[in-house]
């Protein structure tokens, strides 16, 4: 009995944080603010978890000088925003702001989403496939003469079937990736594009703005990287099984820098991660972790350091 109260406490809760998000994301019609009325009329627990997710939305906002505190959320436009896609910064020591613009932009430029700890299978009208990994956003643009995706954010593998003078390029952060056939991964975050090759062959370019070709060839085993302002590197192989685990839903460290580690777990988990030191960012560690257990693997890693963790469920990780 106490398990399922439990259970219908944290729906409650999850749902009061879902109103939130919608009544802070744009203008909502009058049907859909009824229905969030009739929502939190149902009983007094869905009234104190809507006013308990507001003071704290209120409070993480009052501390970004950006973002002041208002009132009470404003009536705006109904847009989705999962609450698993739904993240809330915030600095442990003075200042956090909600994210929820940019998001809602990366949405309406989307043809398919993943959220944090998501993945999606995809068929495009060529009958090539994609796999997205967390956090993803992908846009596609086939032509008559060139089948175009653009990863806007995040990560996806590719299985591309060869169409007759027609091929098969992903762009990322002002570079691109071509193919007539073949299977590989493009991942875009931060600053940094890699590209990597499963099966077949992929060319990868970056416009640098000079008449100097800039093309790396790329074949199985195989990866480069690029940034935004930096042409392809050298080509390195690196071990398939290791690079991109994701597809089976796990993360491998190898001698990887606790830092970058636990930075790698924080993709498929939706709060905000928070380190206040960097004391072991360089420390080597070794594991391998599923991805759903992200949480629990953020935790693991940090006691190895010495460090503890604190978690805000659906707003923040703060590590020290």
């Amino acid at each position: 009995m106490g398990k399922e109260r439990s259970e219908i406490d944290r729906k409650i809760a999850l749902d009061a944080r879902d109103w939130i998000v919608r009544l802070t994301a744009g203008d909502v019609g009058r049907e859909e603010f009824d229905r969030f009325k009739a929502w939190r009329a149902q009983s007094p627990e869905h009234h104190r978890a809507f006013a308990r997710e507001q003071q704290l939305w209120q409070l993480l906002q009052g501390m970004s000088s950006e973002h002041p505190p208002s009132a009470t959320p404003a009536l705006v436009r109904r847009r989705l925003v999962s609450r698993r896609t739904f993240l809330v910064g915030s600095a442990a020591a003075a200042s956090a702001a909600a994210i929820v613009a940019p998001r809602l932009v990366t949405w309406m430029r989307s043809d398919f989403v993943t959220g944090s700890g998501e993945q999606m299978q995809a068929t495009l009208p060529d009958g090539s496939t994609m796999f997205l990994n967390t956090n993803s956003s992908v846009a596609v643009d086939f032509r008559s003469d060139l089948r175009v995706v653009n990863l806007i954010h995040g990560e996806v593998e590719l299985s591309v079937k060869p169409v007759a003078e027609k091929p098969f390029r992903v762009v990322a952060l002002g570079g691109r990736s071509d193919s007539d056939f073949a299977v590989y991964a493009v991942r875009s975050d931060a600053d940094k594009v890699t590209v990597t090759v499963v099966d077949g062959a992929v060319t990868v370019a970056k416009d640098n703005g000079s008449d100097s070709p800039n093309d790396v060839l790329l074949s199985a085993g195989q990866q480069t990287s690029y940034g935004s302002a930096s042409a392809p590197l050298p080509v390195t192989g690196v071990d398939l099984d290791t690079e991109l685990a994701w597809r089976t839903g796990r993360v491998v460290f190898q001698g990887k820098a606790f830092g970058s580690a636990v930075r790698e777990l924080a993709r498929y988990v939706p709060e905000r991660l928070v380190m206040t030191t960097d004391a072991h960012d360089e420390s080597p560690v070794s594991a391998v972790f599923q991805t759903r257990d992200a949480h629990a693997a953020i935790e693991a890693l940090a006691h190895t350091q010495g460090l503890s963790v604190r978690l805000v469920p659906g707003f923040v990780i703060v590590i020290s």
